[in-house]
């Protein structure tokens, strides 16, 4: 039985898999690489900018700023001897200036075919499964990320770099830098002891003391004697992203200075190999600290900003109510075919297609290069993003009715329907197996019990048992597709810490174990679990938010639900700080999205509810919160699947509705054109999964 984990130890076991390194200081102690491969392609694409091609900048960008976001695209061309799998592979990514974002991401990217003097956001590849996280300390060198999982075979390889937040946009050093030789890097070695060596390695720098300079800046204590910077030392460092603080000069700002790169790349003892630089794919030599591209300066209207086709115009008769065309054959809208569902396996080998030759066509936004997202095992996409929908809650539309109205006003199907249930009602019931089947619309469903009979330490020592049984025979006679499940979404709110009183998170904890095990041993072996947290800072900061989770082994997903305010105060904000929302009060919060992403490394993550609460006050809102979903959503590559909860009214009278205004359907529907949520199950089939 795995418990709890509490978030420091977790931060400590990625360090041990993934790791921000302070290059030349743990050099010699890692195993001895059999050889290093150079970047074949870098490029970045920036939302706010999404036809701007970034192919021959100096640097990498990844972050995010003014409601946008800057993804890094890696490739490379991996020949292994004789085919044989290396026992450690190291992705390297050198700093080029600027501190680093709390968290980065490197992501697996199943598309090898883009070009990288071509690829914009527009026609970025969707992104597949995490590889690993990143916490820096702000100033280190370099990250080092395993990627040996992942390298297999003899191929072409496509990788992803992100830092999940809306404010902070970390810089690499690029194959077109005046120093080259520090590009990405992939080193990969067969001996036997490297495995080991590097675990050690890695947990012990991260377990090293750190000081904090004067001017604010953690580094590491002691701090290593490193070579100088092979051009010298940058007077000053690249300006600032926009509307971000200019990073400090570390002539002035910081003591002792950041440290610099060694002059071997990737850090190596003497003897070891030294990767051969790229060789210059444009004319002339870029500057070491090079202006921003046009790119990441914002357009005038700033990115979230709702175009004047988007305005709201609210309806004579009510204000702010809806009056779009709902025809389901509306031009522009995706097209329903079930033939384009994926198939139901997925691939994990990677793309034997040769990267596009420069001048090569680039596809186009429609001609989209990616594999079909598939489903795995566990409902879990290759690439992409499920969508899904919770439509008309606290309303007594009937469920058949209210998807169908949802559908057509959104104009797409919903690869996801979220329904309740309470007490001792079986389901799925069939109308939610009608909607699950539908012929022409196949969806997943996503079920979500709440006992209301026995508390959970009851439910624990089995007292539910004979619902639970009843439950069981439901669905083993009529449903056997699968589908997700949750007991008791949101269960901070009914936490009642005192010992005894049946109601205790390690109480949730027993009961949501003890659900699952009885389930499926009573033959229910076509669940997907979830844990469904709050993503509420003040429960998320209590000393019992840890105790709450009931262990690896009953939990497939770990999904929490989060909203955002219209109004100025709490949760008003773009996408990003709904993902990452944090409280002043609280400052030792990273943010859910951060918190899950260091705590559940293996886990994938889901955002099971989710809206935007409308306002009077603040009518363009939720169509400027639509806009910065689309642009913001690569910023959380582990988030698979989300579903938005639209109601007229929850239980303090608020109104998420998505048809709230013209313009906020507007946005929603554009959104849900995305290439990034194109993803769907294929037809239903009794006694089969996906």
């Amino acid at each position: 039985m795995t418990t709890a984990r509490p978030f420091i130890a977790a931060t400590a076991v990625l360090g041990a898999v993934t790791l921000a390194v302070t290059l030349g200081y743990i050099g010699g102690r890692v195993g001895r690489p059999h050889r290093s491969v150079p970047v074949s392609a870098d490029t970045f694409a920036v939302s706010w900018s999404p036809q701007a091609s970034e192919g021959k900048a100096a640097y990498l960008a990844a972050g995010g700023a003014d409601g946008g976001a800057a993804i890094t695209y890696l490739k490379f061309t991996i020949d292994l001897p004789a085919g044989a799998p290396p026992t450690l592979a190291e992705l390297w990514l050198a700093r080029h200036s600027g501190p680093l974002p709390e968290l980065v991401e490197l992501t697996h990217v199943p598309s090898t075919v883009w070009d990288e003097n071509r690829l914009t956001a527009a026609t970025a590849p969707r992104l597949g499964a995490v590889v690993g996280s990143i916490a820096p300390r702000g100033y280190e060198s370099a990250l080092r990320f395993d990627v040996t999982k992942v390298i297999r075979k003899s191929g072409t390889y496509a990788f992803a770099v992100t830092a999940p937040t809306g404010a902070s946009i970390a810089r690499f050093i690029a194959r077109d830098d005046l120093v080259a030789a520090k590009a990405p890097t992939i080193t990969i070695s067969f001996d036997p002891a490297a495995t080991a060596s590097a675990s050690s390695t890695s947990v012990a720098s991260s377990m090293e003391s750190s000081a904090v300079s004067p001017g604010g800046v953690t580094v590491p204590e002691p701090f290593p004697s490193l070579p100088p910077w092979p051009l010298g030392t940058p007077t000053s460092l690249p300006p600032s992203l926009p509307g971000l603080p200019s990073p400090p000069n570390p002539t002035f700002s910081m003591s002792p200075l950041p440290p610099k790169l060694p002059s071997t790349w990737p850090p190596t003892p003497s003897g070891w190999p030294i990767p051969d630089p790229p060789s210059p794919t444009g004319p002339g030599v870029p500057s070491l600290s090079p202006s921003l591209p046009p790119s990441l300066s914002p357009s005038p209207g700033g990115p979230g900003s709702p175009s004047p086709s988007d305005a709201v115009s609210p309806s004579p008769s009510e204000p702010g109510s809806p009056s779009p065309s709902t025809s389901p054959s509306e031009p522009g809208l995706p097209s329903e075919s079930p033939s384009s569902s994926p198939s139901s396996s997925p691939s994990s080998s990677p793309s034997g297609s040769p990267s596009a030759a420069p001048g090569s066509p680039s596809p186009s936004p429609s001609e989209n290069p990616d594999p079909k997202c598939e489903l795995g095992a566990a409902l879990v996409p290759s690439c992409g993003v499920l969508w899904g929908v919770a439509p008309a809650s606290h309303t007594d539309v009937p469920r058949r009715q209210a998807i169908v109205d949802f559908e057509t006003s959104t104009g797409r199907r919903q690869a996801l329907f979220h329904a309740y249930h309470r007490g001792e009602q079986l389901f799925p019931t069939p109308d939610e197996i009608a909607i699950a089947r539908n012929a022409d619309k196949p969806r997943l469903l996503f079920l979500s019990w709440k006992p209301t009979t026995f508390n959970w330490a009851e439910i624990a020592r089995g007292r539910a048992d004979a619902y639970l049984a009843r439950l069981a025979a439901h669905i083993r006679a009529n449903y056997t597709d699968q589908f997700f499940f949750t007991m008791y979404h949101e269960p901070e709110d009914n936490v009642v810490a005192r010992v005894g009183s049946g109601m205790t998170a390690k109480d949730f904890a027993r009961a949501f174990r003890h659900v699952v095990l009885e389930l499926r041993a009573k033959g229910v072996t076509n669940m997907v679990t979830a844990i469904c947290y709050m993503a509420y800072v003040p429960w998320n900061t209590q000393p019992w938010f840890e105790d709450l989770y009931p262990g690896d082994d009953v939990v497939d997903w770990v999904a929490w639900d989060a909203y955002a305010y219209s109004d100025p105060g709490y949760g008003h904000g773009d996408f990003a700080e709904m993902m990452n929302r944090k409280a002043a009060s609280r400052p030792s919060w990273p943010g859910f999205y951060n918190w899950a992403a260091k705590s559940f490394p293996d886990k994938p993550l889901m955002v099971a509810e989710w809206g935007v609460w409308f306002s009077q006050r603040n009518p363009t809102h939720q169509a400027t919160f639509f806009d910065s979903v689309g642009k913001q959503m690569e910023l959380f590559p582990r988030v698979k699947a989300m579903m938005y909860f639209d109601t007229p009214s929850q239980q303090q009278g608020r109104d998420s509705r998505v048809a709230a205004t013209s313009g906020g359907l507007r946005a929603y529907r554009k959104l849900g054109r995305s290439p990034v949520f194109q993803v769907m199950p294929a037809a239903n089939r009794r006694g089969s999964s996906y």
